[in-house]
């Protein structure tokens, strides 16, 4: 079985919905997923200095952790041996059957977005070639610099960019059509369904309250 890990670095208080969203990641492990949850913002600072060698003398900012997505492959280097694949997401996410939308063939990055890479789901070939892609972005180390606690969306960009260049991509979209609108969401015999027609994932970012009544393994 090909084995992923999903690294999520988060900071602060977590979220109302947290047990649904394990629950829901703990049915993904019988298609090889695991994940990596890492809350201490001290010391992803320290890793950042220890593995990158930059921003020894900024501050740790909450809202760093989304800039360094693309190096989550040396940070985590130890984590991810034995592993096929890594990769990031979000809380603020519901996962059906992903099995069923996983891309065939020897692809070296997946995004379902079909334009950038998707902060809410990217997985990563384990290899060194891409674990250090972001080195081929031209002024990586200011372009992650944290500014004010706010992510500088150089990812979707520069980042993305790169991607294109340089890797072997695949950018999807099988997302809810509507990030404001769930009432036609449901969760049923490991599928989700969208008003009956069955994505890959929900992304509430603007919601921020868990989008089912209940969650159904």
């Amino acid at each position: 079985m090909t084995k992923r890990l999903f690294i999520i670095p988060w900071f602060g208080p977590y979220p109302d919905w947290l047990d649904q969203w394990v629950a829901n990641m703990e049915v993904l492990k019988k298609y090889g997923y695991d994940y990596l949850i890492f809350s201490n913002l001290k010391l992803f600072h320290q890793r950042i200095y220890k593995k990158l060698g930059i921003f020894p003398d900024v501050k740790p900012e909450t809202g760093m952790a989304w800039d360094f997505r693309p190096m989550l492959g040396v940070l985590y280097e130890e984590e991810i041996r034995g592993y096929d694949y890594w990769g990031h997401t979000d809380f603020d996410c519901v996962y059906g059957d992903v099995e069923k939308w996983t891309p065939d063939g020897d692809w070296e990055i997946w995004s379902n977005h079909n334009t950038y890479i998707c902060g809410p789901w990217t997985l990563y070939k384990n290899i060194e070639k891409i674990n250090k892609l972001y080195l081929e972005c031209p002024g990586w180390r200011e372009l992650s610099k944290p500014k004010n606690g706010q992510p500088t969306s150089w990812v979707e960009q520069e980042f993305s960019d790169v991607v294109r260049l340089k890797a072997n991509y695949i950018y999807t979209k099988y997302q809810q059509k509507d990030s404001r609108d769930f009432s036609g969401l449901e969760y049923k015999d490991g599928r989700l369904l969208d008003g009956g027609d069955e994505i890959m994932m929900a992304h509430f970012r603007h919601r921020k309250t868990y989008p089912l009544d209940r969650y159904l393994i």
